[in-house]
């Protein structure tokens, strides 16, 4: 298929893509999505990214408070602007719920291994209806808001900024591992700062538990899990 050869095309490391980041890395294309091996002496570090992986299904609860986080009392925020990409699975799981979700991704190779899942997840009964709620644009998200006329066109920006090394001895999950050795947190201030200027509603940022707050600019609502939480920051008081 067409979007397996590209894919390839990309896992060989040409066009503008940086040698020494990738130089560890091996990419599988599979029907369903594509296996990421990570060989970092000592360790090798391997996952499927699949939208259809029984693993990712059964995170798709309605109760998260990722889901409760990207919501409001009236029901009413329908389009929210995925800042931080990555592998897409947030995206996937707001979407699973019915928003319609723009999701952002500057590194080149995610971004086209988030693309081949989803293209392949539009293909499959039990995902099609999420996947299709999905765009997947490959730019900067500073680049992104800073070019955004209608500044009040998504209803909710949420974004996901890369935890920062904690003092524990373990280890993020291996997907986590290779999304931080590819990504970093560019201009995380700046895109918090004018995602407060053109949310509709509010602006949603994931953090660990108890870390700070990404800025000064106490939250309004605060929605918990065991290890990370979700700050909410309300735009329109009258509507939120």
């Amino acid at each position: 298929m067409s979007e397996a050869a590209d894919l390839s095309k990309e896992a060989k490391f040409l066009g503008n893509l940086d040698q020494e980041i990738y130089r560890n890395l091996n990419i599988t294309v599979v029907e369903d999505g594509v296996i990421i091996d990570w060989f970092q002496s000592p360790d090798h570090l391997q996952f499927k990214h699949s939208y259809t992986e029984p693993r990712l299904i059964r995170r798709l609860q309605p109760r998260q408070a990722l889901v409760k986080a990207c919501n409001n009392k009236q029901h009413s925020i329908n389009r929210i602007l995925d800042l931080t990409g990555g592998w897409g699975i947030d995206s996937l799981i707001l979407a699973y719920h019915g928003r319609n979700v723009t999701m952002l991704e500057h590194n080149e190779l995610v971004y086209h291994v988030a693309s081949y899942s989803l293209n392949y997840a539009r293909s499959i009964q039990h995902t099609r209806a999420a996947a299709e709620c999905i765009e997947i644009i490959h730019i900067n998200s500073l680049d992104f808001l800073l070019a955004l006329k209608d500044s009040k066109i998504y209803d909710c920006i949420y974004l996901d900024p890369l935890f920062p090394d904690h003092k524990s001895s373990a280890k993020p999950a291996g997907e986590m591992q290779i999304l931080q050795h590819l990504t970093q947190n560019q201009d995380i201030d700046q895109c918090f700062e004018l995602a407060l200027e053109k949310a509709g509603k509010r602006v949603v940022v994931k953090r660990p538990a108890k870390s700070r707050p990404i800025s000064d600019l106490s939250a309004d609502l605060v929605y918990r899990e065991k290890t990370i939480r979700y700050d909410v920051y309300l735009t329109n008081r009258g509507n939120y």
